[in-house]
């Protein structure tokens, strides 16, 4: 077997275009030197190829490493629950009705990133979610989590007005109560900082922990004065001072569907978890539900509108049935991507013996991040001889790239780009095989056509690199379409040498004949 590697770099597409573009302006010569010595492709990270509703949507880490772990495109949550507002069907199922009924009598709380980014949240959810309230008679309360990362950085106040004209043109009775940024309430993930649990429950539910206004604009272009080059995801929480909070009873429903930033929401509602005892018993009777089931090793949450996606047979599976030694790298932001969202939304391994997963603790958004102690520990498996195919992600560019700082963003790529020297000369003297990927753009288009900074991801396609001591050769492309994430699994069956897994798309690459 030819022991393999295979190097996610998080966030990092193609783009021709140098105004915005870090990965151009930091030349990046050891990343692009083996896009030119080595055989490579340009491949697609978005839109359909990933399992999402059109082509114009944006790719992002879930959706990436479930099609790169998948190897086949799997229709993703986006995708089900437009299809499920389409035909009605969320609104006849007992989930949506038992939420309903009870809203009748106490009033239906929506907890959602108010945003049309489409990566955790699409903004006409809601909008069908408040037709629906109107002809049930159901009042909704909204708190609002504030983006500025997947869509322009100070852009809550247009979201804001969208709904409330909304609201104002369905007639339903609804109103936003709260307005916070999302790293300040609730949308932790990996338990990386907890305490944003915490304080969204003292927002939502005691009304205290936060500022009280009696307009949402004026207060937020407060805080903009004050801090100009804040985003709205660091938005300091504030409360209509007339607004309700959850009360115990309530109903409630997250309307994310990403998982990975609900789940612990999920845990807070169902099982008091990240608050006190006392605080759970003002909740504890609430009639919780997601948009989807984001867990459903864990059953989380226990009542949903929509089933999740079904993603069995992934590549490490595959590897698994085939004796594969594996290892997993990276740090705690992507910790989840590369082991769960990798074996198609399962938070155990596969398999106890064959599997071993690393996690290096993220310690701040920075150029550098965790990108050399991620490569070492890479290194490290690589000479030790016990794994067979080792993965790691960096996350540095995606993390970098939602600062919308473009100096940061430079120096980011200059040190992945030092970090990938040293994992391409190691994989080159010890003989190993090599497959450098990206699961979806962001760092390559900083800015937007008029200059200002952009933090979002993008639709760009990004490129698949074969660094290997064996003869590998570009395959044909699929007919009538371009290689995509969904063709990797089987790149990196090639590379070790296993057959090919005729569930999986054909390999990118292959041992020329």
């Amino acid at each position: 077997m030819q022991k393999t590697v295979l190097c996610i770099l998080d966030g990092l597409g193609e783009r021709a275009a140098e105004n915005g573009n870090a990965v151009k302006i930091a030349g990046m010569p050891n990343y692009f030197g083996a896009i030119s010595r080595y055989p490579s492709a340009l491949i697609n990270a978005s839109g359909t190829e990933v399992g999402l509703s059109s082509d114009k949507d944006m790719g992002n880490s879930e959706v990436g490493h479930n099609a790169i772990g998948a190897g086949r495109t799997i229709e993703q949550g986006l995708a089900l629950i437009n299809n499920a507002f389409a035909d009605g069907s969320i609104f006849e199922g007992e989930v949506w009705q038992k939420l309903a009924e009870n809203a009748k009598k106490t009033k239906l709380n929506i907890i959602m990133l108010l945003s049309d980014g489409k990566i955790h949240s699409d903004l006409n959810h809601l909008f069908k979610i408040l037709g629906e309230c109107k002809k049930q008679n159901v009042r909704a309360c909204i708190y609002a989590l504030a983006d500025g990362r997947d869509v322009p950085p100070q852009s809550i106040i247009n979201y804001i007005e969208k709904t409330n004209e909304t609201i104002r043109e369905v007639g339903v009775a609804a109103e936003i109560c709260v307005v916070g940024g999302r790293g300040k309430i609730f949308m932790d993930r990996y338990e990386t900082d907890i305490s944003l649990l915490k304080r969204g429950f003292d927002v939502c539910v005691l009304g205290k922990n936060c500022e009280k206004t009696v307009n949402f604009e004026v207060a937020i272009r407060e805080q903009y004065a004050a801090h100009p080059n804040m985003t709205d995801e660091t938005l300091e929480p504030i409360k209509l001072i007339s607004s309700p909070n959850i009360e115990n009873g309530d109903s409630v429903l997250l309307l994310n569907y990403r998982g990975d930033r609900a789940i612990e929401t999920c845990r807070m509602f169902e099982e008091g978890k990240y608050i006190s005892r006392g605080d759970f018993s003002r909740i504890k009777d609430c009639v919780f539900a997601g948009v989807l089931q984001y867990d459903a090793e864990t059953n989380t949450p226990k009542n949903f509108l929509c089933s999740p996606p079904v993603i069995d047979g992934t590549l490490t599976h595959y590897l698994s049935l085939n004796g594969v030694r594996q290892y997993s790298t990276t740090e705690t932001v992507k910790f989840g991507h590369l082991t769960y969202f990798f074996n198609g939304n399962r938070t155990q391994k596969i398999d106890e013996t064959l599997e071993t997963w690393n996690c290096i603790e993220t310690t701040g958004v920075n150029a550098k991040m965790q990108s050399e102690a991620i490569v070492q520990s890479a290194i490290t498996a690589i000479m030790s001889e016990n794994y067979d195919f080792i993965k790691l992600n960096l996350a540095a560019p995606d993390m970098v790239g939602h600062t919308a700082d473009l100096n940061m963003a430079i120096e980011a790529c200059k040190f992945v780009d030092y970090c990938l020297a040293g994992l391409i000369t190691a994989c080159e003297a010890f003989g190993v095989s090599l497959l450098i990927v990206s699961d979806h753009g962001n760092i390559e288009e900083m800015a937007y056509e008029n200059g200002s900074p952009k933090s979002s991801h993008t639709t760009n396609p990004v490129w698949a690199v074969c660094v290997s001591p064996q003869p590998f050769s570009l395959q044909p492309k699929p007919l009538g379409a371009n290689f995509g994430l969904t063709n990797v699994a089987n790149t990196v069956c090639a590379m070790l040498g296993l057959p090919q897994n005729p569930k999986f798309n054909p390999p990118i690459f292959d041992l020329k004949h």
